[in-house]
């Protein structure tokens, strides 16, 4: 009727002096994929922090799938930190932590958010901002609320002071003996 246990021991997998055959006589490994042309090659993981891992929409969460550049930027969080002798010289760098080689030329690229002028005032509202900011500071019934970016020091005029004639006391020729 049905078969024997011995015969279903023979044909499970992984049996003792019963390894399956796969295609052509080859032995199977769950480790290794049977591939075309007879290659075997190792299969990558899944897990979700390997940026290598196959893409298909199917087996790695669809379109929730995290990006290779994601993944490697939280590849980087992980692993923060180099490897070091006990000495504390640094033997291996952390993950995208390297240093170029002395005489290599480093460039940082252009880019108008990094060197445009972000913050340009003009004259007229320079000073527009500090005879109002004057008028304010002068008078104990008004605060100064929102503070400003700008330095308030250099807004403020500094009163010109008088000379000192130091040559209607002295000489010029007493005091440097020429």
């Amino acid at each position: 009727m049905g078969k024997t246990r011995s015969s279903l021991k023979a044909n499970r997998t992984g049996s003792k002096g019963n390894a399956s055959k796969g295609v052509g006589g080859a032995t199977t490994n769950t480790k290794y994929q049977r591939r075309t042309g007879g290659v075997n090659k190792k299969q990558r993981s899944n897990h979700s922090l390997n940026p290598d891992r196959t893409t298909d929409p199917k087996t790695t969460g669809g379109v929730n799938a995290r990006s290779k550049a994601t993944i490697n930027r939280l590849r980087m969080y992980k692993n923060f930190k180099p490897i070091r002798a006990p000495n504390g010289k640094i033997l291996q760098a952390a993950p995208f932590q390297s240093w170029k080689n002395s005489g290599e030329v480093a460039r940082v690229e252009p880019h108008r958010k990094w060197f445009g002028n972000t913050r340009v005032v003009g004259q007229e509202q320079l000073q527009k901002f500090q005879e109002n900011l004057g008028k304010v500071i002068n008078d104990p019934f008004q605060v100064v609320m929102k503070q400003t970016r700008l330095p308030i020091s250099l807004l403020q005029e500094k009163a010109k002071q008088q000379r000192v004639h130091i040559t209607d006391t002295e000489t010029f020729d007493y005091t440097f003996e020429l």
